[in-house]
């Protein structure tokens, strides 16, 4: 599983925000002299066969950053593993890489390469640097290789959120990128409330967010944990106050969710327009509530110097009793660690409520943010749609083997090495439903290998109660949090972003100065240190220091699909 962090817009020549925390760092030479033997060569005649191995073997040049933490077997390197002996094996594609970097260096080296018109054959970009190097004539159209080339199953996948992935790779009516699409379901909130206190209180799951913020009032004032000390706290929030602005933990994105505020996405309004989530007045009413719930004592007091970590250490210690946050918040690392210390903290996995008589709808953020690109000076871009194939057949398709090639039984996490990383939109959620028809049936033969892994886990969690797979049952099982997100879904009570193009020119310049408008406003309504009605102000200020011509640009592009 992957934890996916969402994109943020940067200048062109500016080191951009990554997906993940990334180490290591990479040798380089001149990439121009690497790609000789792609790029100086003709292009080998090949029938136009999704897996088809190149007669005489092809080398491409590539840059990409290195994940964090990424380890090798004994031996093995990024050039000489599980797959690159696959793409070698396979395809007949070699990868030398020219240079690669941590993450938080890679745009800004990738940027200079660019300047200097110094590039491999492949590459990652995100969106801004997709449309800057189209524009700049660097990267090679894809459009006619991936009709050619492109596996079934590769175009069902990365069709499977509705085709945005793939519309955002579109520039001119012309494919320039294949995304690396992620599952934006994946990053809806659940509530994940102490079902023990629950208990020790003598409270029923909530059904409505009335009930929500009631319980949330008890948790910090009822003493729920039983040692006559006024030392809990009934919602967990951390500074960053949604998964935009830090890990996705004890965030409000669902608080907010609740009384129809989507706080980070673009929704269309009444006229048909898109329009900024963060300034609607629906904000305003959240913003109250959670004013009176901090006033109460039921949020920490130091929230706003409290990271995501931290607030799980204070979650795993027994002083929070709710939060809302991502499926995987009960894996190991988190909620996981807080049960294996002590067992008899019990969590349950609750969806968004209403506030009011209309359903609730979890906000779906645009999940993808990288893009494999090839150079306009390749000789076979085709290999790129090729490897890409490979990649979901190995991992995901009929012929997967996920513990060769996503992950070993020693826990290697050698899906790091692919070149390009996607998964199915819908893989994590249709496991969940097969794993507990599964469980329910008790017949696992229709189960994918990795679908299996799962429902193993979860049976041997029923039989022996062993903690170390609490956090698989709580993702995977039929209480679990994926289960939450498949009620959203089934039942249509999402809201999409629906901007997924590059940042505009307004976006580059002005995001960052209007995240932190908000996030400042934000915190100083919920502390009280500013009225409610300081919220009026905020949208004017949002609207003149950039956001009006951001709304501007936003409408152009939609306009322009």
């Amino acid at each position: 599983m992957k934890i996916t962090m969402k994109r943020r817009a940067a200048a062109w020549v500016l080191a951009l925000a990554m997906l993940t925390g990334l180490t290591a760092c990479g040798v380089s030479e001149s990439t121009s002299e690497l790609a000789g033997s792609a790029s100086q060569s003709a292009a080998q005649a090949v029938d136009k066969d999704p897996f088809g191995k190149y007669e005489e073997p092809i080398t491409l040049t590539a840059v990409r950053y290195l994940q964090d933490g990424i380890e090798f077997n004994e031996g093995e390197s990024l050039e000489n593993n599980v797959w690159s002996r696959e793409y070698a094996e396979t395809l007949g594609i070699n990868l030398e890489y020219a240079w690669t970097t941590p993450q938080s260096e890679y745009a800004q080296k990738l940027n200079v390469s660019s300047a200097s018109d110094d590039l491999p054959d492949l590459m990652w970009v995100d969106a801004a640097q997709l449309k800057r190097m189209v524009e700049d004539d660097q990267l090679a159209d894809l459009t006619q290789v991936y009709a050619d080339y492109a596996a079934p199953y590769t175009n069902e996948v990365l069709h499977q959120d509705g085709g945005s992935a793939m519309e955002s790779a579109t520039i001119g009516g012309k494919l320039y990128g294949l995304p690396h699409i992620q599952s934006g379901y994946g990053s809806t909130d659940v509530l994940w409330i102490r079902s023990d206190w629950l208990e020790a209180l003598r409270l029923e799951t909530p059904e409505t967010m009335r009930d929500v913020l009631e319980i949330a009032r008890a948790f910090a004032t009822q003493d729920p944990d039983g040692n006559g000390k006024n030392d809990t706290y009934g919602l967990g929030v951390n500074k960053g106050l949604i998964a935009e602005n830090n890990l996705p933990y004890a965030v409000l994105d669902g608080f907010f969710n609740s009384y129809h505020a989507y706080p980070s996405i673009w929704i269309t309004d009444e006229d048909g327009k898109l329009a900024y989530g963060g300034i609607q007045p629906e904000m305003k009413d959240a913003l109250a509530d959670l004013q009176k719930l901090y006033a109460e004592g039921v949020i920490d007091p130091e929230f706003g110097v409290k990271d995501a970590v931290k607030v799980s250490e204070n979650v795993n210690a027994g002083k929070v009793g709710m939060f809302y946050g991502y499926f995987w918040n009960c894996s190991s690392g988190w909620l996981q660690d807080g049960k294996m210390n002590d067992p008899s903290i019990d969590w349950i996995a609750v969806p968004i409520l209403s506030i009011d008589d209309e359903p609730a709808k979890a906000m779906v953020p645009f999940a993808t943010t990288y893009y494999t690109v090839v150079s306009k000076d390749c000789a076979n871009p085709e290999a790129a749609v090729k490897m890409y194939n490979l990649v979901l057949e190995k991992m995901f398709g009929e012929t997967a083997q996920p513990e060769v090639y996503n992950s070993t039984p020693e826990n290697l996490a050698v899906f790091n090495y692919a070149y390009s990383y996607g998964e199915p939109p819908m893989k994590n959620l249709d496991a969940q439903q097969a794993v507990v028809a599964a469980l329910e049936s008790g017949d696992a033969s229709g189960l994918s290998a990795e679908q299996k892994n799962y429902y193993d886990n979860c049976v041997a969690y029923e039989e022996s109660g062993d903690l170390a797979l609490w956090g698989n049952y709580m993702m995977y099982g039929p209480d679990g949090g994926l289960g939450v997100i498949n009620e959203y879904v089934s039942s249509g009570n999402v809201v999409t972003d629906n901007y997924f193009g590059a940042p505009t020119d307004s976006m580059a310049e002005k995001n960052a100065t209007l995240q932190k408008l908000q996030l400042e406003t934000f915190t100083k309504i919920i502390t009280g240190s500013a009225d409610v009605d300081e919220f009026d102000t905020y949208v004017e200020n949002w609207k003149s220091l950039g956001g009006q011509q951001i709304t501007d640009e936003v409408n152009e592009w939609l306009a322009q699909r």
